[in-house]
């Protein structure tokens, strides 16, 4: 079951947006709304607008627990909101940086076709992990027995010292 990491809400979006990467490969998804609220204070041209979407994100992130990650980024991302959006009431913001932003966002979006995992990779991971299975039942077997081994000879000279 996948959560928003800002709201926790469900998420049912089979392509949730990603806010962020964990450090184990687990994606920190969004839900639809945060992801227009993200949106909408980082990029919309209305101050009413971006003021609103960072009031209730920061709301949505105070009555949630977000983990350290996604508040590093969210406020990282409120910071460079609050900043445009001053910089939009005065009247000294350039939007054409908001169409350079879009194209490299765009850009990134494109994974190229030689990191894309192939049929091949994935036969290679389940083999993998196969392999990782069978070595950790083995260790596990050799650990049990190690433990029962202790556990008899700590009886046998328990029963010694006290019994023979």
């Amino acid at each position: 079951m996948k959560k928003c990491c800002i709201c926790e809400r469900i998420i049912e979006n089979e392509d949730a947006p990603v806010l962020a990467m964990g450090a184990v490969g687990n994606p920190k998804l969004l839900c639809d709304e945060c992801a227009g609220l993200l949106d909408d204070a980082t990029m919309s041209r209305e101050i009413e607008k971006i003021e609103g979407s960072m009031e209730e994100i920061s709301r949505r992130m105070s009555d949630g627990n977000p983990d350290r990650v996604t508040f590093n980024i969210v406020s990282q991302l409120m910071a460079k909101a609050a900043a445009r959006g001053k910089a939009i009431k005065q009247g000294q913001y350039d939007f054409a940086l908001d169409e350079q932003v879009e194209e490299d966002e765009e850009a990134m979006e494109e994974i190229p076709e030689e990191l894309l995992e192939t049929e091949e990779d994935r036969e290679l991971d389940r083999k993998d992990e196969e392999k990782m299975k069978k070595f950790d039942k083995f260790y596990n077997g050799m650990l049990i027995g190690a433990g029962i081994g202790f556990v008899g000879v700590l009886i046998w000279k328990l029963v010694e010292r006290f019994f023979l």
